[in-house]
């Protein structure tokens, strides 16, 4: 039996109310260790907006993730930042694409209002599942196995990372790695098995953060722009194409 849909709605952190945030905070603590309430609700203040994911039978959350935007001058030129936060599905809806559809309307909004600026999605990833997540949806993205970090996009992770994470910033493994834990996936959902690691990505997810399952990120950037939204758009023709006469 296949899993009810999710709908996702993008809402202001202000505006959640305690029965949501305990359904949150429910969803995060089952999947992630070296957690506490406290943590959880003091980072979700500093973000500007949540994607929540509800199940279109009963409403109830499945999944979310946390948003904010900044600006910052690197080398002298004004740069957008994207950044989410906690972010958690339901495994049961793993496979359901309603969080990319709405992160990706959100990003591409942040670039309307910034037609000329460079806009990008800073990403930290502990789990090999989330790094791909960046590498199969962004046309530009950094770090990647086949290419080297050019010195603007790095220089733009650096000062990204400084801002936020200043004291468990590794500029030279370009990871963060937290004297105290700052919430790792449990055990279960961790490991790297075979079929994962024959994806290059993967391997090299591996081996730039190899202490992921303790709970070091590595840092990553995407860029947003027109050909982020054109990319999707013609996964999602190639997807309808093959998809059988007759299947909605």
């Amino acid at each position: 039996m296949h899993a009810p849909h999710l709908r996702a709605s993008i809402v202001r952190e202000s505006s959640l109310d305690p029965a949501t945030l305990d359904r949150m905070w429910d969803l995060f603590s089952t999947y992630y260790a070296d957690v506490s309430r406290d943590g959880f609700e003091r980072d979700l203040r500093g973000k500007d907006h949540v994607i929540l994911l509800r199940c279109d039978k009963d409403r109830s959350v499945q999944g979310f993730s946390t948003i904010t935007t900044f600006r910052r001058v690197v080398h002298g030129k004004v740069v957008v930042g994207i950044f989410s936060g906690d972010t958690i599905v339901d495994k049961a809806y793993w496979r359901q694409t309603a969080l990319q559809r709405a992160f990706l309307s959100y990003v591409m909004r942040v670039k309307l209002r910034n037609p000329h600026r460079p806009v990008y999605w800073f990403l930290i990833s502990k789990g090999f599942r989330t790094y791909l997540l960046l590498a199969r949806n962004f046309p530009e993205y950094w770090p990647r196995y086949d290419k080297p970090t050019p010195p603007w996009q790095a220089a733009i992770i650096d000062d990204f990372a400084r801002l936020r994470f200043s004291k468990a910033w590794r500029p030279d493994l370009g990871i963060l790695h937290f004297d105290h834990p700052a919430g790792r996936l449990r055990q279960s959902l961790a490991p790297i098995d075979d079929t994962a690691r024959a994806l290059p990505e993967v391997r090299f997810f591996e081996q730039r953060n190899p202490h992921h399952a303790a709970g070091d990120e590595l840092c990553c950037l995407g860029k947003i722009d027109g050909h982020l939204w054109t990319s999707y758009m013609t996964k999602l023709a190639r997807r309808f194409l093959r998809r059988p006469p007759g299947k909605p």
